[in-house]
C-alpha cells in the first residue's frame, strides 16, 4: 500500500504541475493528464479508496468534456487536483480523508459520467464492476468486445466530426515523420534525439486516441510508446527487430486511422477489424525481455535461459573463490557445464541492457558564451606566461615541464570550451526540403534535393546567418539554374531536376556545397549586364572566375523576366556580404555550361577564434586572416612597377596586382623610420589577399608567423573602425589588430 500510495503522490503532484499550463485547447496537454488520471484510478483501486476513487473517476469524465468541447471551464479539474493532494496527503500522514466531497463531485458530473460508464457497456457490468476498475475509457475492450466503438455515440455531431478528423490528419502526418526517422535509427542505433523523435508522435497519438475512445489505436501506441521509452532511458538497445515491429505498429496504425477516416461520413468512426493482438504480444515479449535481465548477474541470466543448472552455477562461485581471476563464464566453461556460444549469449544480452543512457544537459547560452570567453583569457594569460623574460630564461627542468602541462590542458579546455559551441548544420539542411518542394512547385519543374554530411558541425552563431544565403542560392538555382522538363528531355537530361546539397570539413574549414545539373552560368549574357551596368569595361580581360564573380554585385540579374521567386538582382550581394563580411568565409563558383554549377561556401570552424597571420608593420603588429592570403613572398626589383593612374604594382602571376602601403593607410607616420614611408617594395614583404575576386597585395615589414587568435571586439566608438575587425591579446600582453581585409580595400580604392 505504501508503494502505491508513493506513486499516486507522485503522480498527482506531476498533474499539479501541468495543469498550470494546461489549456482547453491543448489536446495533447490534456491527453497527458488523462493518462496520469487513469494510472491514479489504477493504483487507488490498490488501496480502496472510495473518496480518491469518486474524485479521480469525476475528473477524469470531466476531461473527456472538455477534449469534445462541451466545456472549456477547468476550475473544476483544478479544484480537483487540489482535493487529490490534499486526500495524498492525509493518507501519508494515516489519516482518512474525511471532507466531503459531494460539492467537488457534483461540479465535475460524476454522475453524468457514471451512467455514461454503465450505458457503454450495455449492461454487461455493474455500477460498481464500472467504479471497481476505473477504466472508464477501456470499458468495451475489458468487456471482450472487439471492431466496436461502443463507447462513441451512435452518431457523432459536426463539432465531433471535425475533432475526429483533426485527430486524423495529425496523426497521419505524425505516422508519416516517424517512417523518415527510422531511417535515421537504423544508421545510429544509440542517437537519443532521433529516439525522441520517433518516441513524440506515438505518445501523441496515444493521448489523443485515449480521448476519443479509439481503443486499439490507443493500446499499440501505447505499447509502442512504452518500448522507445525502454530505448530512450537505457534499458533496452534498438536492433533490426525493434525496428522492424516499429514499422509495422505504424503500418498498422495508419490502416485504422483510415478505417476511422473513411467510416467518418457515416458519423460512427470505426477503427475497424484488425487484429493487434500478435503485434501487442510481440512487443510485451520484448518489453519482458529487457525487464527479466536488467542488471542480473551473469549466473542468473543463464539459468534463466536454461544453459545451466542452478546448482552448477552455485558450485562455480565457490570454486571460483579458489581460482582467483577467473571470471564465473570462464569457470563454467572449464568445467564444461555450459558452452562458450551460452556464455557469450548472456555477455551480450547483460552489456545490451546495462549499457546507460546518454544525458543530455540543456545549458543557457550565455552562460557557455561566458565560459568560452573566459576559456580564451585563461588561453591568452597561459601564452603571456609562456613568453614571460623569467620563464624564458629559467634552466629549472620542472619549471618547464609545468609550463608544457599547463600549455597542453589549457589548448585541451579551449578545444573542448569551443566544441560546445558547435551544433550539426542537420537542422537548417532539413528546412530546405519544404523550400525546394514550394520553390518547384511554383516554377513548374521537378526537382529533387539530395543531401548529404548533415552531421557536420557548425559554431552555433553561424547557424541562422548560413540560412539566408543558402535559401538564396537554392532559389536562383531552382529558378536560374534548372530547365524545364521539357528543356531538360530535349537536352538528354532527366527531367526532374537534382540540386546536391553538402557540408564537409576540408582543411581546418567548413564547406557547404551547393550543386545543380542545370543550364550552368551564361557567361555571355553575365559580361552583357556587367557591362551594361557599368561594373566592367568591354575591353577588360577576365577570368572565368571573376567573370562568375559578377553575379554577386548589386542589382546584377540575368533573368529575362521577374518571378515570385527571383531575377530582380538582389540576394546573391547578400550571399556574399553575409559570408565575407559577417562570417569571415568565402564563395566560389564553378560552372560548366549546359552541365550545371557548384558554389562552395568556405566557413570559418568558429566565430571566436581566428587562424591569421601575424605580420609587423613598423613597429605596431597586425593579424591578417589566412582565409584571405593567397601567397607571401620578397618581391624582385623587377616585378615592381608603378602605373599611371594605378599607383604602385606587382606582377604576380603574370598579373599586374595594386600595392597597398599599410604604414601609409593607417598613418603610421610617426610610429617609422623617416625613410620607410617610401621604401622600395623590393627591400620589403609582400603578401597577396584576395577579397570578392580582387587581388591586393599588403606591404609588410616582417612575418611573425601563423596563429589561433581570440577574437575581442572593439567596443564603444572603434567598433565601427574601418579596415579592422577586431582585437587580439598578444602573448607579450600587447594589442594587436585583425584587419578586415573587405575594409582595407575599400580604404585604398577611396585614396585611389
Amino acid at each position: 500500500m505504501e508503494i502505491s500510495l508513493k506513486k499516486i503522490t507522485e503522480f498527482i503532484d506531476s498533474l499539479a504541475l501541468d495543469t498550470v499550463m494546461l489549456d482547453p485547447g491543448d489536446i495533447p496537454g490534456l491527453g497527458a493528464a488523462l493518462k496520469s488520471l487513469e494510472s491514479v484510478a489504477d493504483l487507488a483501486g490498490e488501496i480502496g479508496e472510495k473518496s480518491l476513487i469518486s474524485v479521480t473517476v469525476g475528473m477524469k469524465g470531466y476531461l473527456e468534456r472538455v477534449v469534445l468541447r462541451e466545456t472549456s471551464d477547468l476550475s473544476p479539474f483544478e479544484a480537483g487536483v487540489s482535493e487529490l493532494q490534499k486526500m495524498c496527503r492525509d493518507l501519508c500522514n494515516g489519516n482518512k480523508p474525511d471532507k466531503d466531497v459531494s460539492l467537488l463531485l457534483k461540479s465535475l458530473g460524476y454522475e453524468q459520467t457514471k451512467a455514461h460508464a454503465i450505458s457503454s457497456n450495455q449492461g454487461k457490468r455493474t455500477d460498481n464492476e464500472v467504479e471497481d476498475n476505473y477504466e472508464l475509457a477501456d470499458a468495451t475492450e475489458k468487456s471482450g468486445t472487439s471492431g466496436k466503438e461502443e463507447g462513441l455515440p451512435a452518431k457523432l455531431s459536426d463539432e465531433d466530426k471535425e475533432i475526429i478528423a483533426d485527430f486524423v490528419s495529425e496523426s497521419l502526418e505524425n505516422l508519416g515523420t516517424i517512417e523518415v526517422r527510422l531511417m535515421d535509427l537504423e544508421q545510429d542505433p544509440s542517437d537519443v534525439e532521433t529516439i525522441n523523435a520517433i518516441f513524440r508522435p506515438f505518445h501523441t497519438v496515444k493521448g489523443v486516441s485515449g480521448f476519443l475512445n479509439f481503443n486499439k489505436i490507443n493500446k499499440l501506441a501505447h505499447i509502442s510508446e512504452n518500448l522507445l521509452d525502454k530505448a530512450r532511458n537505457g534499458e533496452l538497445s534498438i536492433d533490426g527487430e525493434i525496428v522492424d515491429v516499429i514499422l509495422e505498429s505504424v503500418d498498422m496504425l495508419k490502416g485504422m486511422i483510415e478505417n476511422v477516416r473513411a467510416s467518418l461520413d457515416a458519423g460512427i468512426p470505426l477503427e475497424g477489424d484488425a487484429d493487434i493482438s500478435q503485434l501487442t504480444t510481440r512487443i510485451e515479449r520484448l518489453l519482458s525481455k529487457a525487464e527479466e535481465v536488467g542488471d542480473k548477474p551473469l549466473g542468473e541470466i543463464l539459468v534463466e535461459k536454461k544453459a545451466v543448472s542452478e546448482a552448477d552455477v552455485i558450485e562455480a562461485l565457490d570454486a571460483q573463490k579458489e581460482e582467483d581471476g577467473k571470471r564465473i563464464g570462464e569457470v563454467l566453461i572449464a568445467r564444461k557445464k555450459v558452452e562458450t556460444k551460452d556464455v557469450l549469449s548472456a555477455l551480450r544480452e547483460q552489456k545490451k541492457i546495462s549499457q546507460p543512457a546518454t544525458l543530455h544537459v540543456k545549458v543557457d547560452t550565455n552562460k557557455l558564451d561566458n565560459m568560452v570567453d573566459m576559456v580564451g583569457e585563461l588561453a591568452i594569460a597561459q601564452s603571456m606566461l609562456r613568453q614571460n623574460g623569467l620563464i624564458v630564461s629559467s634552466r629549472d627542468r620542472s619549471l618547464d615541464q609545468t609550463v608544457n602541462q599547463l600549455n597542453q590542458l589549457v589548448s585541451g579546455l579551449q578545444k573542448t570550451a569551443m566544441s560546445l559551441r558547435m551544433v550539426p548544420i542537420k537542422n537548417s539542411f532539413q528546412k530546405m526540403l519544404r523550400l525546394v518542394r514550394d520553390l518547384a512547385k511554383k516554377a513548374g519543374k521537378e526537382v529533387r534535393l539530395v543531401m548529404s554530411g548533415e552531421d557536420t558541425e557548425i559554431d552555433r552563431n553561424m547557424v541562422e546567418e548560413i540560412y539566408d544565403p543558402i535559401v538564396h542560392m537554392i532559389r536562383n538555382s531552382i529558378d536560374h539554374g534548372l530547365e524545364p522538363p521539357e528543356e531538360r528531355e530535349a537536352a538528354d537530361k532527366p527531367g526532374q531536376g537534382a540540386i546536391y546539397l553538402k557540408a564537409y570539413h576540408k582543411g581546418g574549414d567548413i564547406v557547404i556545397e551547393i550543386e545543380d545539373d542545370g543550364r550552368g552560368l551564361n557567361r555571355k549574357k553575365i559580361l552583357e549586364k556587367a557591362v551594361s551596368g557599368g561594373l566592367i569595361m568591354e575591353d577588360d580581360n577576365l577570368t572565368d572566375e571573376e567573370i562568375y564573380n559578377l553575379i554577386f554585385h548589386p542589382g546584377l540579374s540575368t533573368a529575362e523576366k521577374i518571378t515570385d521567386i527571383s531575377g530582380r538582382g538582389v540576394g546573391m550581394d547578400v550571399v556574399k556580404s553575409r559570408i565575407v563580411e559577417k562570417l569571415r568565409g568565402r564563395v566560389d563558383v564553378q560552372s560548366i555550361e549546359g552541365k550545371g554549377s557548384t558554389f562552395y561556401i568556405r566557413l570559418p570552424l568558429t566565430l571566436a577564434i581566428i587562424d591569421g597571420m601575424i605580420v609587423k608593420v613598423g613597429i605596431e603588429r597586425y593579424v591578417i586572416p589566412t582565409l584571405a592570403i593567397q601567397e607571401s613572398f620578397r618581391p624582385e626589383k623587377k616585378d615592381c612597377h608603378t602605373v599611371k593612374g594605378k599607383g604602385e604594382v606587382i606582377m604576380f602571376r603574370d598579373h599586374l596586382v595594386p600595392l597597398i602601403r599599410l604604414n601609409r593607410l593607417f598613418g603610421l607616420n610617426g610610429r617609422s623610420r623617416s625613410d620607410e614611408m617610401d621604401c622600395p617594395a623590393w627591400k620589403k614583404l609582400v603578401v597577396v589577399v584576395e577579397n570578392r575576386g580582387k587581388r591586393r597585395c599588403l606591404l609588410i615589414d616582417e612575418l611573425i608567423g601563423q596563429d589561433e587568435i581570440v577574437i575581442k571586439s572593439l567596443g564603444g566608438e572603434l567598433k565601427h573602425t574601418k579596415g579592422i575587425a577586431g582585437a587580439a591579446i598578444m602573448g607579450d600582453g600587447t594589442v594587436g589588430l585583425i584587419l578586415d581585409i573587405s575594409g582595407v580595400f575599400s580604404m585604398f580604392s577611396e585614396e585611389s
